[in-house]
């Protein structure tokens, strides 16, 4: 998973801190013949210089547009479910409000980020080609239910754009969403049920 043109199809990274053991339920539901799945560690960093929604959490489960536009192809879309129940009970452990609360540290000054809006510790990152990828952030306030409602309407709309079914009038924001480099960011939105385009720019953006 380090460079974009030897990615998996599924895949897990997680900081090396974290024991590989505490994803050997989710390799055992996820692996499957034909599947290129991989789970990787990265070491910890040092202060971050950049936006902190940006900043990779502590865990991510990566999808690859190569997973809907090869794997479930071949394999059938049944093993999605399958990924999805996965995804839901992997983050059960690392995504809930009760989760310990952390900082970011960025280089200059070493300033600390206020206690995040989002988790630091897990998100989902999917490929949809070109190097272009989707981040779904989760809020650190969300109670199991509501995370599991994030990450179905964010896996739900995985499914609708590779299936051509996509109406994206149904994210707010994202008719006229400008991405941050190659990463847009959506978070859920649990009052309207619906994800949401989230930009850290917006304010600089309108004040530029």
């Amino acid at each position: 998973m380090n460079t974009s043109n030897n990615r998996p199809q599924v895949g897990l990274l997680h900081l090396e801190v974290i024991d590989r053991s505490n994803f050997s339920d989710f390799e055992r539901e996820v692996d499957a013949k034909g599947l290129d799945f991989r789970i990787e560690s990265r070491p910890e960093s040092g202060p971050y210089a950049g936006i902190e929604w940006l900043i990779p959490t502590a865990i991510v489960v990566y999808i690859g547009k190569a997973y809907f536009e090869s794997f479930l192809k071949e394999a059938g879309k049944d093993h999605y479910a399958v990924l999805k129940a996965a995804i839901i009970r992997l983050s059960s452990k690392f995504s809930s409000k009760d989760e310990p609360k952390g900082y970011v540290v960025f280089s200059k000054d070493k300033a600390k980020s206020g206690t995040p809006k989002y988790s630091i510790f897990y998100s989902i990152v999917a490929n949809l080609g070109d190097g272009f990828c989707i981040k779904l952030l989760l809020q650190n306030d969300f109670d199991a239910s509501t995370c599991n409602a994030a990450q179905e309407a964010f896996l739900q709309f995985l499914s609708d754009l590779h299936d051509g079914h996509f109406d994206p009038t149904r994210i707010q924001g994202l008719v006229d969403a400008k991405p941050l480099g190659n990463i847009l960011l959506l978070a859920y939105e649990p009052e309207g049920r619906r994800l949401q385009v989230i930009d850290p720019l917006a304010g600089k953006r309108a004040d530029a």
